[in-house]
Parts: C-alpha cells; sequence; structure tokens
C-alpha cells in the first residue's frame, strides 16, 4: 500500500507533506503504539485524530488531504497512499 512510510516521535514533525493536487490520502497504522494526527496543523499527543492499533487506517479526501499532515507518538509507525487505494486480484 505505502507510497510512503513515517515513524512518529515525542514531539509533533510533518509525516505527510501538504500537496494542492491531492484529493485522497489513505494511512495505516502498523504497530500497536498510539499515535496522533493533526491536518493542517501540529499533532497533540493523544488528543484529535489517535490510532492505536496495527491495521486501523485513516482516509482524508477533498480538500483537507491535501494538507500537510503531522503526527506524534513516540515510536508509533504507519505507511500512506496518496490517491485511490487499489488492489488487482487475479
Amino acid at each position: 500500500m505505502a507510497s510512503g512510510k513515517f515513524t512518529a516521535t515525542a514531539a509533533s514533525t510533518e509525516a505527510v507533506a501538504a500537496n494542492a493536487y491531492r484529493t485522497h490520502l489513505c494511512i495505516q497504522k502498523q504497530n500497536a503504539t498510539a499515535m496522533a494526527f493533526g491536518i493542517g496543523e501540529a499533532a497533540v499527543a493523544d488528543e484529535g485524530i489517535v490510532l492505536s492499533k496495527a491495521g486501523e487506517t485513516l482516509n482524508i479526501d477533498g480538500n483537507l488531504a491535501g494538507m500537510a499532515i503531522y503526527a506524534i507518538g513516540n515510536g508509533g509507525t504507519m505507511t500512506y497512499q496518496e490517491g485511490d487505494v487499489k488492489v488487482n486480484c487475479l
């Protein structure tokens, strides 16, 4: 799924750069360390959008998908995919 990977630290950091042309963004947690996200603003630990279980996903559509995504979480890892997520089955 990944078009990128990110590991969060104890401070809010830009995880996915802004892209004015992006209309969909899918983020998936890879481990069980809690991770909080900020859309277009700094993330705050344990507040707002929080993913804590491996495999949980966050889908962002429209104008919000084009904003920078910030993450905080001491060791939380994620992958992300820009655009529609497609799976080819034979």
